[in-house]
């Protein structure tokens, strides 16, 4: 048996009135998705863990059957640095150390991106900054994305505090500032060195967040007793696939964003499928675009994935795999386009294929599948892999 999970990022949305009062994923074409739900059954689950932030990272674990109150290791740096290949010891503490751009004042974030920053404009962002002290490192990820470590930190990743700069576009930067209950002194460093990496001429700095631990999970076919591959363009997933010991590789042209190289994701998904049992395809740039608060962005989004990512796999599976496999669709989180925000509200689900019955004609959207009691992230997989529907 064959099994595809294709994780939407972000997909789901409020209604919004400039597209009639619908939703994106209401408003998008697609004929590959809607095959999905109208021949297999719909649903909704809850990504969210109370009093953890709602996040990809937290919210696929939790798709993935780990629980995030027992694995997730307080952020997400640690598992981005592991798969550039950035050792993270047991006592080092790792941060997300995002370039962005704020009002000439310096009052507020006024992009978390530093408007899509390039990768050459970032690495030369990067190169210039001046460390505060010797067992500090920053390293270029993607774009905007960095990460900064502190090696044999005497301060633990639950006792900071940080706040995720796409959740506080707009705010009075003063009251988002880094705090410790424990160590007030290494708080007060990294504010320092976050303001002194301002760049007046671009209203470009620094931004730290998300500080993490070493990641420690299960091998995932411990867990599951099924080989498994990922294919995405973003560094926490690769990171995740290596704590799990998961297939994966770097994909050319594939970045995370609307541009995204969606067919050579669909190429990477088929190629993995003939030795694998379980495939996890991820694309963000959904998300990205909400980010943006771009609904038509979005729109499109929704309608390359369909087209380009989902249409070569479901015919592959369709034709090779007859009767032998199972795909399932969803979302990871809410990404609202009217605040660019992550809301913990459930998400749908679609899941087609052999000895899945049809639940229902319904669609794959937010209004189709309200009417339906949300399952535990952490209890889909099993019923993607176990049970008849």
């Amino acid at each position: 048996m064959k099994y595809v999970l294709l994780i939407i990022d972000g997909v789901s949305d409020e209604a919004i009135e400039a597209l009639g009062y619908c939703t994106p994923l209401e408003k998008a074409v697609m004929p590959n998705i809607d095959y999905v739900a109208h021949n297999g059954h719909v649903g909704r689950i809850d990504t969210a863990f109370k009093g953890y932030p709602v996040e990809s990272m937290v919210c696929i674990m939790g798709l993935l059957g780990y629980d995030a109150r027992k694995y997730y290791p307080c952020g997400r740096a640690s598992v981005e640095a592991i798969a550039q290949g950035i050792d993270i010891g047991k006592d080092d503490l790792a941060f997300r150390c995002n370039i962005i751009t704020t009002d000439k004042e310096k009052k507020y974030i006024n992009d978390f991106t530093a408007n899509l920053i390039s990768d050459s404009e970032a690495k030369k962002f990067i190169s210039d900054i001046k460390l505060p002290r010797k067992d500090i490192e920053i390293y270029h990820g993607q774009s905007y994305r960095n990460i900064l470590v502190v090696r044999n930190s005497e301060v633990k990743a639950d006792d900071i505090k940080c706040y995720a700069p796409h959740m506080h576009i707009g705010e009075d930067i003063n009251k988002l500032s880094i705090s410790s209950n424990n160590n007030p002194e290494m708080a007060k460093m990294l504010n320092d060195f976050i303001t002194s990496t301002y760049n007046l001429k671009n209203n470009e700095m620094l931004w730290l967040w998300s500080p993490s631990r070493k990641i420690a999970i299960p091998k995932f076919k411990d867990m599951t007793g099924l080989s498994g591959a990922v294919v995405c363009g973003m560094d926490f997933l690769r990171g995740i696939a290596i704590a799990a010991d998961m297939d994966y590789e770097v994909i050319d042209g594939t970045n995370g964003y609307i541009d995204t190289d969606y067919s050579a994701k669909a190429n990477c998904a088929i190629k993995y499928i003939e030795n694998h049992d379980f495939i996890l395809v991820h694309v963000n740039a959904t998300d990205e675009e909400a980010h943006q608060h771009n609904y038509n962005g979005k729109i499109k989004a929704i309608e390359n994935v369909d087209k380009l990512v989902l249409g070569p796999i479901l015919k592959e599976l369709k034709n090779k795999y007859k009767d032998e496999y199972r795909i399932a669709i969803c979302g990871d989180h809410m990404t609202r386009c009217r605040d660019g925000k992550h809301v913990g509200e459930p998400v749908p689900f679609a899941i087609h294929g052999s000895k899945i019955h049809i639940k229902s004609n319904e669609g794959f959207n937010e209004k189709s599948v309200e009417k339906y009691t949300p399952i535990k992230s952490t209890d889909f997989i099993s019923t993607f892999f176990n049970k008849n529907k």
